[in-house]
């Protein structure tokens, strides 16, 4: 009789997706919404209220390589428990502000908990539990991203409108403590081998007589850290991923204007955003599944230079149409890019060092989505339009696609013998 039960795999799948959702929706689409309102309390510039944003990116980015380590060494299940917690609590005293300096502190704090529960953690979690299913569990997964954008932060606002903005946040910080905190301790689980399965829900593999244990697949012997670090595919790979983030950001975080700017209305733009985001969950799906069929190299092909299209659409767009056509290709390109970050370290690299290294691409992320951000801003206001910032930012994707097969292809690791190391 065949064993009818759900691998529990997907019960972590399900378990960071919502973490996921927490992560986005609470932790970044959720700031828009009390920009304004914060803005008619205070008085304090937009700009200097929009710098929280760019200081909750850098540090969020900067911890990533922290948290990467931390989750190698106590497992994610510790390192999510931990900054719940904490996250709950950093929602809560955002409330109490009083002053921009108190305002930036928090955020801060805040982004160093949300980040140890979110992609990096998650990721790690999921490439422990699958292996030729990895590419769509992370896709899967990383959905809650957009699920987020979609769902939690139209819901924040509105509770924002009825009961003001502090009460909102404080609750988000109850509502990361009511979803994460019994999803973390209830659900998730480091290893397979604690569910009594292997990895893809395979039976755990037994001892044989000649072998004390039966190795780990070639695919999962991973390289060390320090050695993946000199080499020459890193630093091609990080390369790619802060090129094709900070055009990717330059756009996405102006891209109302953007639309504006090709003759369309203010509700038509503020559409084409919601789309683009609704989109990227698609693509998240997709990238995801495709991972697993295409070779690697062609599909980073797909993501970047679908994005590079769809920005040269925008670019020379004069009707309705082709806004829509930019939105929907842009948004199902752009979903790919952060399920794609977590399965390049996989694929490259395995598993012993995973933490440590989806930490340092997150660096890399983090860092070129912030400059992309400011660049565009930055473009606009020497210029008075968009169009040198389009053109810096199809260039970046295409640097982003060439530095990315200059990496060659992956290479298993072994390691030396001792014995052999003497001759």
């Amino acid at each position: 009789m065949s064993d009818t039960r759900i691998f529990y795999g997907w019960y972590i799948v399900a378990a960071c997706f919502a973490l996921c959702f927490l992560f986005a929706g609470a932790g970044i689409y959720s700031f828009s919404v009390f920009i304004k309102p914060i803005e008619n309390e205070f008085g304090w510039e937009r700009s200097a209220i929009s710098l929280t944003m760019s200081i909750y990116l850098i540090v969020g980015g900067l911890m990533g390589p922290v948290f990467g380590r931390l989750v190698q060494k106590y497992g994610p299940k510790r390192v999510m428990r931990v900054c719940a917690v904490c996250a709950g609590a950093c929602f809560m005293l955002v409330g109490l502000t009083r002053s921009i300096g108190y305002f930036y502190t928090v955020y801060a704090l805040l982004a160093v908990s949300v980040c140890g529960m979110g992609v990096i953690p998650a990721s790690s979690l999921l490439a422990n539990w699958f292996f030729l299913r990895r590419g769509r569990a992370v896709g899967i997964s990383m959905v809650g991203i957009s699920a987020g954008g979609l769902v939690l932060a139209p819901c924040v606002g509105m509770v924002a409108v009825a009961y003001g903005w502090k009460s909102a946040f404080f609750g988000i910080g109850i509502l990361v403590w009511a979803i994460a905190l019994p999803v973390i301790q209830w659900v998730v689980k480091d290893h397979p081998s604690e569910m009594g399965t292997y990895q893809d829900g395979r039976p755990a593999p037994k001892p044989t007589p000649n072998q004390s244990a039966v190795p780990t697949p070639q695919a999962e012997s991973g390289w060390p850290a320090g050695q993946v670090f000199r080499s020459k595919a890193f630093w091609s790979i990080f390369v790619s991923f802060f090129l094709a983030p900070l055009a990717q950001m330059g756009v996405l975080q102006h891209q109302v204007p953007l639309i504006m700017d090709a003759g369309t209305s203010e509700a038509m733009a503020a559409a084409a955003l919601g789309v683009t985001a609704g989109v990227g969950g698609i693509g998240k799906l997709s990238f995801g599944r495709i991972s697993e069929s295409w070779p690697f190299h062609y599909v980073v092909l797909l993501c970047f230079g679908l994005q590079a299209l769809a920005v040269g659409v925008l670019l020379y767009a004069q009707s309705a149409l082709a806004v829509w056509c930019y939105a929907i290709v842009f948004g199902f390109a752009m979903g790919g890019v952060v399920v794609l970050m977590p399965l390049v370290v996989g694929h490259f690299w395995g598993l012993i060092s995973y933490g440590v290294l989806l930490g340092a691409i997150w660096v890399a992320n983090s860092l070129g989505g912030a400059l992309g951000t400011y660049a565009s801003g930055l473009i606009y206001d020497h210029w008075g339009d968009y169009r040198y910032a389009l053109y810096l930012f199809i260039g970046a994707y295409i640097a982003s696609i060439v530095s990315f097969f200059i990496a060659g292809k992956p290479s298993l690791y072994h390691a030396v013998p001792e014995a052999a190391s003497r001759r």
